[in-house]
């Protein structure tokens, strides 16, 4: 019963809760999702490694904790259908929003307050969800930027992130609007660094806006990083480099000056 009511952070609850095969690096997410301070995550794993069972894990996890019912998946167009598919591997049935339903839960939640509960678990297309009809609505719509009383979703999952990494888009905006009304938030991208390191500072600031307040901040955090990336590799190739020890060591006291 205490175990339940208090569920631990180094237990896995939902161990077996899908039809798949796991990669044991594939829970290293899920283990840093549950011990983090608030239930937010940048899996930012190579392509083909399996981010969206990660995701699925994650998702199944909650749901084992506490009450996960309203869950929107946002994605490129070309992926919907895979994420539905995937979905379905962990026994979840997500419905694919067409623009006229994303229409449809836009005004139903002008008019309820909340999001209509037949699309509790949504997969909508961020191509879709840019677009000034749906995020600013029109002479006698409401959009998603000005709701009176927004959408609350439990667990919010975007594939492929790197399309929103600039700041002044409306992909951007949209995401800022869906990551403030939801309780938890997971985003995947295999290539969160385009062209400097800002589009990381972007996605993050997004996440986590408390942490990353500013890309000077940002770049003060990541500092050491250098220095101990460079120290976990001479560890790893311990075999080929005679004096590992000593140059682990400068790098080390490199990090510790940033």
């Amino acid at each position: 019963a205490q175990q339940i009511a208090h569920p631990l952070s180094s237990s896995l609850y939902a161990l077996h809760a899908a039809r798949i095969s796991y990669i044991p690096f594939q829970f290293k997410p899920l283990l840093r999702f549950l011990q983090s301070d608030r239930p937010r995550l940048l899996i930012a794993d190579e392509v083909g490694v399996g981010k969206t069972i990660e995701a699925g894990l994650i998702l199944k996890e909650l749901q084992s904790r506490q009450r996960a019912d309203r869950v929107l998946i946002v994605c490129p167009k070309a992926l919907v259908g895979k994420w539905r598919a995937e979905m379905r591997r962990f026994d979840e049935d997500f419905q694919i929003l067409t623009p006229e339903q994303l229409e449809y839960c836009i005004n139903e939640t002008d008019l309820d307050g909340e999001w209509p509960s037949q699309y509790n678990r949504a997969i909508v297309n961020l191509e879709a969800l840019r677009m000034d009809i749906y995020l600013q609505g029109r002479a006698n719509r409401r959009g998603l930027l000005n709701l009176d009383a927004p959408p609350q979703f439990d667990l919010l999952i975007l594939d492929e992130a790197h399309h929103v990494r600039n700041s002044e888009t409306s992909s951007h905006a949209a995401l800022r609007f869906l990551c403030d009304v939801s309780e938890a938030v997971v985003f995947l991208s295999a290539t969160p660094i385009q062209t400097s390191s800002q589009n990381l500072y972007s996605l993050l600031n997004l996440l986590r806006d408390d942490l990353f307040q500013d890309f000077g901040l940002f770049e003060l955090m990541a500092e050491p990083n250098e220095a101990l990336n460079r120290a976990a590799r001479l560890i790893r190739n311990y075999q080929s480099v005679p004096n590992w020890q000593v140059e682990v060591l400068d790098c080390l006291i490199a990090a510790s000056d940033t």
